[in-house]
Parts: structure tokens; C-alpha cells; sequence
């Protein structure tokens, strides 16, 4: 009975754990207002954008211009410490068609976050993206998506807008 017992606790224990651990960047893609602990999600293969609706998020949601060098600030904000809350990005992809069918590796992180920040805050990130990416999504046809995984796996998309010029 007692290792039973102990058994729950230790799994109740590491899933809340795990539930606690958070970190995205901003502006997210369907987010409006404030980011908050909720609003970071699980980015996967499958699924790099999380539970968001892309296609009812995307002409909605704050764009981050794309600087003339190909460059884009963006910020991301941990809700806890250590590496479960890492602002260091681990891996980034882009769909130019901002439609969360095309992602492909390619975009360079060029200001990382922390791996493993000893407090809660937020870090400025500066990613470039391909030299001859296209950003084509969106009903204007000049939007990119950008999908973030942290080194401890937490993320999110954010909405990249390329100027005509």
C-alpha cells in the first residue's frame, strides 16, 4: 500500500513539476494583451505552433517587422528558473507560406537567451532568417511564421511581417 502510495505522489509530483516549467516569446501568435504562463505551449514536429489555430490567428495576431538585413527582436520571458524555464532558444524553423504546413530549419539565432536563468525575467532575442526567404502568408501576402523550441521545450510561434520594399 505505501509503495502504491508513494508511486502517486512521485508521479503527481513530476507532473506538476513539468506543468510549472514555461518560457515563449512575444509577441505569440494568438495572443492579444499580455503573454502569460498559459499562453506558452508544447512545440512539436507535428505540431510547431502548439493548440494554436493558425489559420484563425494569423491575420490577427501582432506581426514583428522583418528588418531590411533580414533580421527580427522578438523578446522572450521564462515563468520559472532553471533550464525547465531556459530562454535559450534551442532550435527555430520558418514557413514562408505562414500557414504551418512549410516549417524548414534555415533561421540563425543571433541573441540567445539564457540556458538555465537563475530568476524570472525576459531577454531580448535577434533572429535572421534566410537570405532568400519570401514571407507570403496572410491575407496581405507578406507574412512569415516562426516557430521557437527552448532548451527546455517549451515555445511558440510569433508572426513575422516582411516590408514590400
Amino acid at each position: 500500500m505505501f509503495a502504491k502510495t508513494a508511486l502517486a505522489a512521485a508521479v503527481f509530483l513530476g507532473l506538476s513539476l513539468q506543468a510549472s516549467a514555461h518560457a515563449g516569446i512575444t509577441p505569440a501568435l494568438g495572443v492579444s494583451g499580455t503573454f502569460v504562463r498559459a499562453n506558452v505551449q508544447r512545440p512539436t514536429a507535428a505540431a510547431p505552433c502548439g493548440t494554436i489555430d493558425i489559420a484563425a490567428n494569423i491575420n490577427n495576431s501582432t506581426a514583428i517587422p522583418l528588418n531590411p538585413d533580414g533580421t527580427f527582436d522578438a523578446t522572450i520571458t521564462d515563468f520559472n528558473a532553471g533550464l525547465d524555464g531556459s530562454r535559450e532558444i534551442a532550435s527555430v524553423s520558418v514557413d514562408p507560406t505562414a500557414t504551418g504546413a512549410d516549417f524548414a530549419t534555415g533561421p540563425t539565432v543571433l541573441t540567445n537567451g539564457d540556458r538555465v536563468p537563475t530568476a524570472v525575467g525576459s531577454q531580448p532575442l535577434v533572429v535572421q532568417l534566410p537570405a532568400d526567404t519570401v514571407c507570403s502568408g496572410g491575407l496581405a501576402g507578406d507574412l512569415c511564421l516562426v516557430s521557437f523550441v527552448t532548451a527546455g521545450n517549451f515555445g511558440n510561434c510569433v508572426v513575422v511581417q516582411q516590408s514590400s520594399d
